[in-house]
């Protein structure tokens, strides 16, 4: 059972930037994840390990290729990415009025 939540667990380092691009991205493989998002290996695999234990994503292994890691968010995950993506949508806005 995961725990109940709150936006405190997520304030990580790129806990956030991880979530909006599995969500942008289901499926993403691990390596291509760790190119893309800013911060050390280790921190990314955190928040990866976090965001699981958290019910927020999922991964999956290749039978042919075990050590291939896909990630996926999960329905909740989805949710969350989206409205951050907005979120972030918002504050671009707001830096660049019309």
């Amino acid at each position: 059972m995961v725990k109940n939540m709150s936006l405190r667990d997520l304030e990580k380092p790129c806990f956030l930037q991880v979530l909006i691009i599995l969500t942008e991205n289901p499926g993403i493989i691990y390596t291509e994840l760790k190119n893309t998002v800013e911060g050390a290996d280790q921190t990314i695999k955190k928040a990866i390990d976090q965001l699981i234990k958290l019910g927020l994503a999922k991964e999956e292994r290749e039978e042919e290729f075990p050590w291939r890691r896909h990630l996926y968010p999960t329905e909740k995950g989805k949710k969350i990415g989206k409205l951050l993506k907005k979120i972030e949508e918002i504050l671009r806005e707001a830096e660049n009025p019309p």
